[in-house]
């Protein structure tokens, strides 16, 4: 059996199972912790390179492998660190791509290489700018107060209370922007991503003319992005205890 983590829902019918997951990310580390309760093994595989295949100290049925190598018809799944395993599952958690087949534009908008183009700061087409916008176009980073962002900044400008550059400025900047991703190797598919950073945010609020998020905020963002980055076995056990010390700043 296959499917992707946007079908996933409960670990019970995995009860006993060997259950193979494909993925680096949240999703990924999600199932996997909820699994590991039920299944009768968990093997997590990634490309990153930097991907340290072992067992999971802080579990006895979960297991760090490298990217795939083969699966074969009877249910053997090979990885490239030469460990094959028969599986009961497939699991993927390999990110979600942007479908929009009811917005009609005549092309002024397009889908391609899991990015919205053209928008203007993740937002706005400058063709239909404002009467078309986008909330919620951005990954890996800071998901709430980015979206509030965006939705005000949409709604001063429909309301006129600020006013958009000119098509041909948003237009540049567009241009811009994935002329120094080129130029940095980065390709295009990660052109709404905020990289774990908060220097999207500081730039929406620039656009909204309102001050910028307060330094124990970004101290505290950078905390728990690095608690993520390299505990992710106990980032969350970690999180409240970080909050406290959020609140003393």
């Amino acid at each position: 059996m296959q499917l992707h983590a946007h079908n996933y829902r409960v670990p019970e019918p995995f009860q006993d199972q060997v259950v193979v997951i494909i993925g680096n990310g949240s999703s990924a580390y999600d199932i996997s912790r909820e699994l590991s309760t039920i299944a009768k093994e968990v093997r997590l595989s990634s490309r990153s390179p930097n991907v340290k295949v072992s067992k999971l100290e802080k579990y006895n049925n979960v297991w760090q492998h490298s990217k795939i190598d083969r699966v074969f018809k009877d249910g053997i799944v090979k990885f490239q660190d030469e460990v094959s395993i028969k599986a009961d599952a497939i699991i993927h958690c390999t990110g979600y791509e942007f479908h929009i087949p009811f917005l009609k534009t005549h092309g002024i908008v397009t889908v391609n290489d899991k990015h919205v183009s053209p928008t203007y700061g993740n937002v706005f087409p400058p063709q239909l700018a404002p009467r078309l916008s986008f909330v919620g176009l951005f990954h890996k980073g800071m998901t709430f107060l980015p979206a509030e962002l965006q939705s005000k900044w949409i709604a001063r400008a429909l309301s006129g209370k600020i006013s958009l550059p000119t098509e041909t400025e948003m237009l540049h900047n567009v241009e811009q922007v994935h002329r120094e991703m080129e130029e940095k190797g980065i390709p295009k598919s990660y052109t709404h991503s905020l990289n774990f950073q908060m220097d999207y945010i500081d730039w929406l609020s620039d656009q909204l003319g309102i001050t910028r998020p307060p330094q124990k905020l970004r101290d505290f963002y950078a905390r728990f992005i690095e608690r993520f980055r390299y505990d992710n076995e106990g980032f969350r056990e970690t999180f409240k205890e970080d909050l406290l010390i959020c609140d003393e700043m």
